[in-house]
């Protein structure tokens, strides 16, 4: 889950936004029942990628609590409804798991006084975002109605933008350090897609200028890997792009040089099928790299726990 928008106000307007949420039809809104809880996803381009019923549910709702990654976006849903208010995501070194424990129980506690509640997260509430599946289930737990509604997250934009059909062939998909943490086996024929690049063995908040965590995980990320496939497999850092007239960032880069990649805190990767040559990389970049290894990893699952998704 990413961090909630910076509370910087903004003078700007966006053509054509304002006018378009208002004429969306009321009868695109979900109807709430007293004491209810919808839980959305504002898509990752939150203006083109939020859906109808997301954006009635924004409206319609008594309360409404988000974690948007921009000001931007903060100010889009607030237009929407401005009772709207940010989710606190404090940067002071506590464990993301407490920071999303207090999310939920914001939520759930918000539904208390027969009051309709609505909490949007960036890109699709659905995936790797914990505060939204355990809110409901918390809910529902309670005796409130609960429900998710889907929406556009950053694996249907990796899918689009890289060309990746999952249907063919397979997919798998993990957060990075529960991928490494538990050394799940792998099918190298299957797409392969790990999400929180930059998050590898952090319990906290990301820290862009804290290399040697960032450093550290993605050198055992690595070697993890290497188990299964080439230090010369080509794979693909990726980044969704955030406005519609943006590009996405899809850097196609030798496993054995991700060590060194340039990471952020949105930064997926996209390993794909070995024998697949859609995202080869230049003989010349590859330099003096191993030779490919087994097919699949026959590693047996570690019984460690592992943190929160984030």
């Amino acid at each position: 889950m990413h961090d909630a928008a910076h509370e910087t106000e903004t003078r700007k307007t966006l053509p054509g936004v304002a006018r378009a949420t208002r004429d969306v039809s009321s009868e695109t809104s979900p109807t709430f029942q007293p004491s209810e809880l919808v839980v959305v996803g504002t898509g990752i381009q939150v203006f083109s990628q939020a859906t109808l019923a997301t954006q009635g549910a924004l409206r319609g709702a008594d309360v409404v609590i988000f974690a948007v990654t921009n000001a931007w976006a903060a100010r889009w849903i607030r237009d929407l409804n401005p009772r709207a208010r940010s989710f606190d995501y404090p940067r002071d070194g506590r464990p993301r798991r407490e920071i999303y424990r207090t999310m939920v129980s914001e939520i759930v506690e918000a539904l208390r006084g027969n009051r309709r509640v609505c909490a949007a997260f960036y890109g699709s509430a659905a995936l790797f975002t914990f505060p939204a599946h355990e809110a409901v289930r918390q809910a529902r737990a309670q005796g409130f109605r609960a429900r998710m509604l889907p929406g556009v997250s950053s694996l249907d934009c990796l899918f689009a933008d890289l060309g990746v059909d999952p249907g063919e062939g397979g997919c798998q998909i993990f957060e990075a350090t529960d991928f490494l943490v538990k050394k799940h086996a792998l099918n190298c024929r299957a797409h392969l897609v790990l999400f929180q690049l930059a998050m590898v063995g952090n319990h906290g908040t990301y820290q862009a200028n804290d290399e040697t965590t960032i450093r550290s995980g993605l050198l055992s990320l690595t070697a993890w890997l290497r188990e299964s496939y080439p230090a010369d497999h080509a794979v693909v850092i990726y980044e969704a792009a955030t406005a519609v007239f943006d590009e996405p960032r899809a850097e196609s880069i030798p496993l054995g040089s991700l060590p060194n990649a340039r990471v952020s805190e949105v930064s997926s990767l996209y390993v794909p099928p070995i024998g697949s040559s859609a995202w080869g990389v230049p003989r010349a970049e590859l330099g003096p790299m191993a030779t490919p290894v087994s097919l699949v990893s026959t590693a047996r699952t570690k019984p460690d726990s592992i943190l929160f998704p984030a």
